[in-house]
């Protein structure tokens, strides 16, 4: 059996399909990447037991095989050539599944182990929901969401971004019990019936890798518990998460008396400086008039930090304290070059949202505050 192909042509689909292959598995099944060979067709198969990566590259074959390689040694040879045309030639051995691949290119000869392997079957998932979005749109949503997901694996639930679909409207939200997001997005879609779905951050990890194709088709199976997306010639299958999301908006203060407008940046950078002087890693803000104070303190060795820094401010003066890496992460996932911040008390949970003339809530970041020592 025999099939030609270039190196590239081979290069970026199992670079793709290796995403799905676990970094360690005690399941051999899940280190190889399964390759189906038919006349002019090479499909590549990799996969966790969770997820799934499939992606397809024309090749010069009239043979029909499938079979097994090691994930790891095929993308190392593969990343290690420059683009030239490789031959394949398998060999099986006698009485055995196991076989040989003689590869061939200008540079040298080479051999690598495989499995000889039936067919897959595949088990055809009926999906009812089919839904076309942009690519950077969905993306977008992503990445605001995902850093905030849980990775407690004792709340399934929060280690994922739920979606709701409903009319031409996307939200996307995720929390990890000290911070939450809430991303909307209007978009060209028409969904009649509310979807909601449980997406792995893992799996959105991975889409992120993937996604080189000007649309994303995100496909929803009847039970709720399967979920497809569709780049371009990949395919990427997984398990949604099926316990239920906790109730998001339950938690979301609606009576803020407290607002500040301040720059992104200039914020930014001031927690960024200052909470490395925090022995807990835990920051001060002070707000009085028109001035913000960021401070941090080492108990430990003496050390302290404090900027100052101008801003506009309604409401009456207030301390509280934060977790300085959770105040970072919801400024990096800002755009605007002003936000709002939404306070009410020093124990209640504090918006961060872009600052615009117009009341527009479609990315709110809601922080938790931490109890500080006066």
């Amino acid at each position: 059996m025999k099939l030609t192909s270039s190196i590239r042509q081979l290069q970026d689909p199992v670079s793709k399909v290796a995403q799905a292959i676990p970094a360690k598995s005690m399941d051999p099944r899940f280190e190889n990447i399964h390759l189906s060979i038919e006349p002019g067709c090479l499909t590549f198969f990799g996969t966790d037991g969770e997820l799934s990566i499939t992606a397809k590259s024309d090749i010069e074959t009239s043979d029909t095989v499938n079979i097994g390689i090691n994930a790891k040694l095929l993308q190392d040879f593969l990343r290690s050539m420059y683009d030239t045309s490789v031959t394949f030639v398998i060999e099986r051995q006698e009485i055995s599944d196991h076989g040989m691949i003689h590869i061939s290119t200008d540079k040298g000869k080479y051999k690598i182990a495989c499995l000889f392997e039936s067919k897959q079957e595949k088990y055809e998932k009926n999906y009812d929901v089919s839904l076309e979005f942009e690519t950077s749109e969905f993306l977008d949503l992503v990445q605001k969401t995902t850093f905030a997901c849980s990775i407690d694996g004792m709340r399934p639930a929060m280690m994922g971004v739920l979606f709701e679909l409903a009319g031409n409207t996307i939200t996307a939200v995720s929390t990890d019990g000290h911070r939450l997001v809430r991303c909307r997005k209007s978009s060209s879609l028409d969904i009649e019936e509310k979807q909601k779905i449980v997406v792995p951050a893992k799996v959105l990890s991975i889409l992120q890798k993937l996604a080189q194709h000007e649309s994303i088709t995100m496909c929803i199976d009847v039970d709720r518990r399967f979920v497809r997306f569709i780049i371009g010639n990949i395919i990427l299958d997984a398990a949604l998460i099926v316990e239920p999301y906790p109730n998001y908006d339950a938690v979301i203060p609606v009576e803020h008396d407290k607002h500040v407008i301040i720059n992104r940046s200039t914020i930014y950078d001031s927690v960024r400086r200052v909470g490395r002087f925090s022995s807990i890693g835990d920051i001060k803000i002070v707000i009085e008039g028109e001035l913000l104070k960021v401070m941090a303190e080492n108990t430990n060795d003496g050390e302290a930090a404090q900027e100052e820094l101008p801003c506009v401010y309604t409401g009456e003066d207030i301390t509280i304290g934060f977790n300085s890496k959770f105040i970072e992460a919801a400024l990096a996932h800002l755009d605007d070059n002003e936000i709002c911040i939404e306070l009410k008390s020093p124990t209640t949970a504090v918006i961060f949202k872009p600052h615009k003339e117009i009341d527009d809530d479609k990315l709110i970041i809601l922080v938790m505050p931490v109890r500080i020592n006066n």
